[in-house]
């Protein structure tokens, strides 16, 4: 617990250094106000916008998550140009150790965040296990989008552009609600589609178990794979 306290007051003290970082904090209050008011209104106003509210909950959750992804992954390239990564090896405290706190610290985070989201924006009716269950799968977005970040960007400016273009890769599953095409049912591969349908199943009585399960199970697999090439890539 110690270690996770003092790694979380390093990358805080660091991302309140950075203007664009410290920006992107405030982004899950400006979500929360979205959902809590500025949908509810828009939906009185133009009863269109009233069967997406799933829809936009999904989408406002998994941006949650991705902004601490993006800081995490940033950091991570930071390190990465200073060669602190090198400086691990020698530390008292394990590479491995080291990468899973701080995954961990944004993790945490994005379940706070994103279960006021869930229970707070008031989109969509559903039991606090329930949120909380769905809190814990889309903030596991955070650790992926960060690993992909630091695992394939070689600086700060490549992570930029390789984060925009991973972004938009999990985003894709959510075109299956404006699109009636069953060719995107393909985008089951990708972990996002099971979050997805995971609260699509809140919102409509499908079936939630069976979806989240398999979302966990792809989340699993895939961040599995990533520390492994992270690990190797890197350390």
């Amino acid at each position: 617990m110690n270690k996770l306290l003092l790694i979380s007051q390093n990358d805080f003290r660091i991302t309140f250094r950075d203007p664009m970082l410290k920006g992107l904090l405030f982004f899950p209050l400006v979500a929360l106000a979205i959902v809590k008011f500025l949908v509810p209104y828009l939906s009185e106003q133009y009863p269109v916008f009233e069967p997406y509210h799933s829809v936009i909950l999904m989408w406002s959750c998994m941006q949650a998550a991705t902004m601490f992804g993006f800081i995490n992954g940033f950091l991570f390239l930071e390190e990465k140009d200073e060669n602190v990564f090198s400086a691990l090896r020698v530390a008292p405290i394990k590479a491995g150790t080291f990468v899973l706190l701080r995954l961990a610290a944004g993790v945490m985070i994005s379940i706070v965040v994103n279960l006021l989201l869930l229970q707070v924006g008031g989109l969509v009716e559903m039991a606090f296990g329930t949120a909380l269950l769905l809190a814990i799968q889309y903030s596991l977005i955070a650790p992926l989008l960060a690993l992909m970040t630091a695992t394939f960007a070689r600086n700060k400016m490549e992570g930029l552009a390789q984060f925009k273009i991973f972004n938009l890769l999990l985003n894709l599953p959510i075109l299956r609600y404006f699109l009636d095409v069953k060719a995107l049912e393909g985008f089951a591969i990708i972990p996002t589609y099971w979050s997805f349908r995971s609260l699509e199943a809140v919102a409509t009585g499908g079936n939630f178990w069976l979806f989240y399960t398999l979302g966990l199970l792809a989340y699993g697999l895939v961040l599995f794979a990533l520390a492994r090439f992270f690990e190797k890539k890197v350390f």
